[in-house]
């Protein structure tokens, strides 16, 4: 799946050496084409006539040299363009810069004398204050990914001033300033982009809440960069992804043959979330699925899910126990939505633990009693499938420094502890136990919802018990339970009215995205 790799800063620069090499294809050529292609993504994409003038602000090197081309061919379109050269007095340029500064100088030559009113090109100078009372697009090409060290000096000022102009920018690449491969500090200074279009590839900080704020929404062109060969351990979930791992349906299928799972939920404070998770195993396709919760849900759950089958606990209030003998057939189990944390569940999971040793599906409370039992982390069956946010995930691994060293977290405790780790948020990781990380395509804010992990915890418990290997159905799961999220979003005007049970709902508009891509 190495078409949906994350890539650093170096094997980005692989990327373009290769394919300038068995193109083969020229640095400026190449530079061309990815102005070319910014340009039409920005056409289509941008509501450019809701701006009086278009400002590209051009640095010196070749991310430079992609802003001279976004700007001489936005102005054969004769929209309202000017370059705006960052350059100090004495500073190097690269070739590339230099030829396409003088392409655009020639093409701007062509018309009139230039007056205060259409001077097309400007040098800044430091300390000088950039403000527009008109609506301005400002295009951002200073740096691009290249950069591996603070801003200072006239490089502060100048990305300062356009921070403050009122201008909508939109980055070239990468926001100048911002550190891709690693964390930027809080403090540090950089271009807070509305939108960033970055070439070819996703890298890691497109993916990260702390870089939102800097970056804002990230676009992916294309300009046919060729990948590497390489062992890539980060990588994207993608339809094409679920497409070959998703099994089609068989003809002769029976709710036998359909998988009979497990799901270990509910409390009395919280029996909405057994509903929610059986519901979710019953749209995601499962066979059969036994409810095991305090006899105060098995009393509501005939009338709000009447497929499922009921196991009542001894204690009316919270799960305690349960002996596996008495369910034969089950093909996995999930435990932990709702559950709490009274001292009888408990007790109750580490009586799961002891029994189980298949993969299973922890989520919400199992968690959280695991968080203040860690040594039984060393009892979860190999493959098992953990899906915390980012509080539950930090109470079993500890506090991350930003979210950089989170995903190394991340990957350590999934390897260490043998285990698949679906951290939840906007770009939902996976993290696998060889060390691989993927993360998610789909989803929207609206499943920032109560009773959405609830969802996520029911189709998990579908697949694997449908027969899908541990981390196949960790990378449907989350992928479908974004894009059935996306679908109810549609369905429903906007994301802010969703609530979690919608989200089954659109299961199979979801899985028909899939069918039909």
């Amino acid at each position: 799946m190495t078409e949906a790799a994350v890539l650093s800063v170096a094997q980005v620069r692989e990327s373009e050496a290769l394919t300038m090499s068995e193109e083969p294809i020229s640095s400026l050529d190449l530079m061309e084409r990815a102005g070319t292609r910014f340009t039409e993504h920005l056409l289509q994409h941008c509501p450019i006539d809701r701006f009086a003038e278009i400002v590209v602000v051009c640095g010196p090197g070749n991310n430079g040299g992609d802003g001279l081309v976004i700007a001489r061919h936005l102005f054969s379109h004769n929209l309202p363009v000017r370059v705006l050269l960052a350059v100090p007095e004495g500073g190097r340029t690269t070739p590339e810069f230099e030829n396409n500064l003088e392409r655009w100088q020639a093409l701007t030559a062509q018309k009139e004398t230039a007056t205060q009113e259409t001077e097309y090109t400007h040098n800044y100078q430091e300390g000088e204050t950039l403000q527009w009372h008109r609506p301005t697009l400002l295009i951002d090409a200073i740096f691009g990914i290249g950069l591996s060290k603070p801003l200072r000096d006239y490089q502060a000022h100048l990305v300062e001033s356009i921070n403050q102009s009122g201008a909508y920018i939109i980055a070239v690449d990468a926001p100048s300033g911002m550190l891709l491969d690693g964390h930027t500090e809080e403090k540090a200074l950089s271009v807070m982009a509305q939108e960033t279009y970055t070439f070819q590839f996703y890298k890691l900080a497109y993916l990260l809440p702390e870089t939102y704020r800097r970056c804002g929404e990230v676009s992916v062109i294309d300009i046919g960069l060729r990948l590497p060969q390489g062992d890539y351990k980060m990588q994207l979930i993608e339809a094409e992804t679920i497409k070959r791992l998703i099994h089609r349906p068989n003809k002769y299928a029976h709710k036998g043959s359909m998988g009979h799972g497990l799901l270990i939920a509910g409390s009395a404070d919280m029996p909405g979330a057994a509903i929610l998770a059986a519901t979710a195993a019953l749209r995601g396709g499962i066979g059969k699925v036994t409810v095991h919760s305090p006899s105060k849900v098995c009393d509501l759950l005939p009338a709000a899910i009447p497929e499922a089958i009921l196991s009542r606990d001894s204690n009316n209030d919270s799960f305690s126990q349960i002996y596996l003998e008495w369910h034969p057939g089950i093909n996995a189990v999930a435990i932990g939505c709702g559950l709490g944390k009274s001292k009888a569940a408990t007790q109750g999971l580490k009586s799961v633990l002891d029994e189980v040793g298949d993969p299973m599906i922890l989520d919400a409370d199992a968690l959280n009693i695991l968080a203040e039992n860690k040594t039984w982390l060393g009892f979860l069956p190999a493959n098992s499938i953990l899906t915390p946010h980012i509080k539950e995930f930090e109470r079993m691994a500890g506090k991350a420094d930003n979210d950089f060293d989170r995903i190394e977290k991340l990957r350590a405790f999934a390897q260490k502890h043998g285990v698949i780790v679906i951290l939840k948020g906007a770009h939902t990781a996976v993290a696998m136990p060889d060390g691989r990380i993927f993360f998610n395509t789909t989803g929207n804010p609206g499943m920032a919802t109560a009773g959405s992990g609830d969802v996520l915890t029911g189709l998990l418990l579908a697949l694997l018990s449908q027969g899908y290997a541990p981390a196949a159905a960790a990378l449907i799961g989350v992928w479908l339970h974004g894009a059935a999220g996306d679908c109810a979003a549609a369905q429903y005007g906007h994301p802010t009215t969703l609530i979690a049970s919608d989200i089954p709902k659109c299961f199979g508009q979801a899985i028909q995205l899939i069918v039909n891509n």
